[in-house]
């Protein structure tokens, strides 16, 4: 009897999970188009740079100690380093190279943008950056971009959609597999010698074993008769089983 509360119940709550996990996924998805344009120009370094440097020249900047810097230079062009950081000392910065998580980035217009040296850790200080390749060369703070994007409206909206309905959408399909399950199991459970529980999807009823309940308009007199009858036949099959012998 549980088993079947139990399975009418999770069907209820699948429902519920699977109808606002797509509240959710719509709301992460209607943000994502809208958010998209805004995220991308956040990030393009035609846009957001702190220094755009044409082949074979330099620019004075100012990091940061905690900040992430990235160099860029467009997609297909040399895409070597060919740069050089030097601190107010003369010294000259060492960044790390390109990995393979130090994704192409899209700009506004379409163009792409790889990376090409990475600099972190760097001191409260200025810089001379060199640009000793023949392509044009991007510095951009991918810290402050970052948090840009992050404390963005639509990308809070993406990040609360997509987080929150995918975790719903898979605790409402469990939930409705199991209940449909439990409830697709009609049986009778018998809990006495002349009741037991009748099971047909949501209704519970408890019936009486007909074949063991005398007729309500059967006499007094009927009934004994046929519990004597019952008694003969027993007397009966134990004398010819004698008689066998």
């Amino acid at each position: 009897m549980l088993g079947i509360v139990v399975g009418g119940s999770l069907l209820k709550i699948g429902k519920w999970l699977t109808a606002l996990s797509l509240v959710f996924l719509l709301m992460g998805t209607l943000s994502y188009f809208y958010a998209e344009d805004d995220m991308i120009e956040i990030l393009d370094p035609e846009i957001t740079n702190l220094a755009e440097l044409a082949p074979n020249t330099s620019q004075s900047i100012e990091l940061e100690k905690m900040g992430l810097y990235v160099a860029l230079r467009i997609e297909g062009d040399n895409t070597l380093p060919e740069l050089k950081m030097i601190n107010s000392s003369g010294k000259e910065i060492e960044g790390r190279d390109a990995v393979w998580y130090d994704w192409p980035r899209t700009g506004t217009d379409g163009i792409v943008y790889e990376t090409v040296k990475v600099f972190q850790n760097t001191e409260n200080e200025e810089y001379i950056l060199y640009n000793e390749g023949n392509t044009t060369l991007w510095l951009i703070d991918e810290t402050s971009n970052q948090i840009d994007v992050m404390s963005d409206p639509g990308f809070i909206a993406i990040s609360c959609g997509f987080c929150i309905g995918i975790p719903l959408a898979m605790l409402g399909f469990v939930s409705l597999i199991i209940g449909w399950r439990r409830k697709s199991k009609n049986q009778d459970i018998s809990v006495h010698n002349e009741l037991y529980i009748n099971k047909k999807g949501e209704e519970i009823k408890i019936v009486p074993n007909i074949e063991n309940i005398p007729d309500p308009f059967m006499k007094g007199n009927d009934f004994v008769t046929r519990k004597k009858r019952n008694i003969e036949k027993k007397d009966t099959f134990w004398e010819d089983w004698d008689n066998q012998e």
